[in-house]
């Protein structure tokens, strides 16, 4: 019984450690076949690292809050400033987005003129427009930038004053200048036509300087001024029907008594016989042939008004002589100043006897042009006038 035992103890002995054998064999050979599994993974991955480079990590975005503004400015108009874009002009106006990273905006904007001014949200754009009249002897420069003034003539416009010269000289124009869409007076550099600076003051956007400078005299390489007053002392003596004019003096017994300037004329008799075209053929010397003012002249000789004028005693006095105001428009045309007091003696034919003393007091502009005919002795001749004042005075009981 005891053997039995014995034996039974043997064999279940033997089974176990037989399977404590097979259990350490498999469990070794799971090991082994892991360990070969892991090695093969981990050359796969090793080999996959060397032949893909890893992506580079992208950082994450931070988003700004932005500020959009929108404003509308003429097409002229220069935006200065950070993120400010312009889109393309539409009727002369463009639109200029800004961004920020702030509500509000600051931008410097610029006019076509050179003038800056500074815009802030909330504020409004004022422009305006600067209009200027100039004679076209005159020079102008726009200073604070490299436009030509010239760009922004409109208008060309004849001077009142020349009405009657434009038919014979190339005589000085207006101009008219408008300046659109600035934000301050255009900075300008005027010269006159003496080549010195006029000051630019502008009235409600207004300039305006249409007369030449002058000079108080002729310049002597032109024409003596004796010459150009005894052009008009010979104009007025043509339209008091003096000119050429034959005059008969006697006294009481009929006698006839020799004329002379200075002479006594109390207690003579009086008488003129006129030439048939009233002094025309002398004046017209003087004057260049079919302009307004010879034309008028000669319609007046020949006309039946002239035999209404007064007549008078012969050779006035003239004083008060004055020459002013000269300017040369171009090589062959200038202009000036002439007045003088004239005295004349009337005479009643009525009551045949002197009755008073007229003083004519002429104040007229005259324009010459140079004289057509190079060879002729005359360089100058007259073509236009103009009245500045006239005015007359006569004394009553003469003698």
């Amino acid at each position: 019984m005891r053997n039995s035992f014995f034996k039974v103890y043997m064999v279940y002995t033997l089974l176990l450690l037989l399977a404590g054998a097979a259990v350490l064999i498999v469990g070794r050979n799971f090991l082994n076949n892991y360990e070969e599994e892991q090695i093969k993974i981990n050359a796969e991955i090793e080999a996959k690292a060397t032949s893909t480079p890893l992506p580079t990590p992208t950082p994450v975005e931070v988003v700004v809050e932005k500020y959009r503004y929108t404003i509308e400015v003429p097409k002229s108009m220069t935006v200065m400033g950070s993120n400010v874009t312009e889109s393309e002009a539409e009727n002369d106006k463009k639109t200029v987005v800004i961004e920020t990273a702030t509500p509000g905006f600051e931008v410097t904007v610029c006019d076509e003129y050179g003038n800056e001014a500074v815009l802030r949200e909330g504020e409004k754009l004022e422009t305006k427009t600067f209009e200027m009249l100039l004679l076209d002897l005159f020079k102008v420069d726009l200073l604070k930038t490299e436009k030509s003034a010239g760009d922004y003539v409109v208008l060309e416009m004849e001077h009142p004053d020349y009405k009657w010269c434009y038919e014979f000289a190339d005589m000085p124009k207006i101009l008219k200048y408008e300046f659109k869409n600035a934000l301050a007076a255009p900075q300008l550099k005027i010269l006159d036509n003496l080549d010195k600076e006029v000051e630019v003051v502008w009235t409600d956007g207004h300039f305006k300087e249409t007369n030449p400078r002058t000079l108080k005299h002729i310049p002597e390489d032109v024409l003596s001024e004796e010459e150009a007053m005894q052009y008009v002392k010979t104009w007025s003596l043509f339209l008091t029907d003096d000119l050429n004019a034959t005059y008969t003096f006697k006294d009481k017994n009929g006698n006839v008594v020799p004329y002379t300037p200075d002479m006594k004329t109390t207690g003579l008799t009086y008488s003129v016989k006129h030439p048939s075209d009233h002094g025309f053929s002398v004046i017209s010397e003087l004057l260049l042939p079919e302009t307004y003012r010879y034309e008028v002249l000669k319609a007046y000789a020949y006309g039946a008004d002239i035999r209404t004028v007064s007549k008078h005693k012969p050779n006035p006095v003239f004083s008060d002589e004055k020459i002013d105001n000269f300017v040369m428009y171009d090589k062959d045309v200038f202009a000036v100043d002439v007045s003088f007091t004239k005295a004349i003696d009337l005479w009643s034919a009525t009551n045949s006897k002197w009755y008073a003393r007229r003083l004519d007091k002429t104040s007229v502009r005259v324009y010459f042009v140079a004289n057509p005919d190079s060879s002729a002795e005359r360089k100058w001749l007259m073509a236009d006038m103009t009245t500045l004042t006239e005015d007359s005075e006569t004394q009553e009981d003469y003698e």
